[in-house]
């Protein structure tokens, strides 16, 4: 149990900071899509319990392969490029879908939050890392168990965190006007679109 309530405490601090996943959250809380807002997350959060796992594990070694890295960071710049020229240039959804028009898309965007994670390759260096302060510190006991507890509750930290943000998002958009809304999800397309570029140039480079 100890093993959970750490691990959600890491996965949940690790999500707070803005980043691609988050702002693709937001950008569903504030186009009323909160359902695929939330499935992004937990392809997120599923992705935390793999890699915290195989780094818990001692396993990380297989996902450090140069070409493997090289491809993910191809993939970032196609994801970051296609989703901040259309969030920047193209018309913004209005209307709040009903859950039957929601949910044929739950496992697309499950699919997506797990792209968006794997594109990032800092990831894996991140979950060594803390794989090695619990080891390293004896903050859990060296054991299996401990170790898919752990990862377990990563997952549910980072998939508990995009819960509150939708939750944050929704409540401050009732206090938003469209317009303002409208400019806010501009602003996050616009970072997109700008780290895309600058991982096109590192690329290039």
């Amino acid at each position: 149990m100890i093993a959970l309530v750490l691990g959600f405490i890491v996965g949940f601090a690790t999500s707070i900071p803005v980043g691609p996943i988050n702002l693709a959250v937001m950008m569903k809380g504030l186009s009323n899509k909160t359902g695929q807002g939330l499935m992004i997350g937990a392809g997120s959060g599923f992705m935390d319990i793999l890699y915290c796992g195989a780094a818990m594990f001692g396993i990380s070694s297989l996902m450090t392969n140069p070409r493997v890295v090289f491809i993910l960071q191809i993939a970032t710049f196609f994801i970051f490029l296609f989703f901040g020229i259309k969030t920047t240039f193209f018309k913004i959804a209005e209307a709040k879908l009903t859950k039957s028009e929601d949910a044929p898309g739950f496992k697309r965007y499950f699919v997506l939050g797990v792209l968006l994670y794997l594109s990032n390759p800092s990831f894996i260096a991140y979950w060594i890392t803390v794989a090695g302060i619990v080891h390293g510190y004896h903050i859990l006991a060296p054991s299996a168990y401990n170790s898919s507890f752990f990862a377990l509750g990563t997952g549910i930290g980072t998939t508990s965190w995009f819960f509150i943000l939708l939750e944050l998002v929704e409540r401050q958009k009732m206090k938003l006007n469209k317009p303002l809304i409208e400019r806010i999800t501009r602003v996050f397309g616009v970072i997109l679109l700008t780290i895309s570029l600058v991982m096109g140039y590192k690329l290039i480079a």
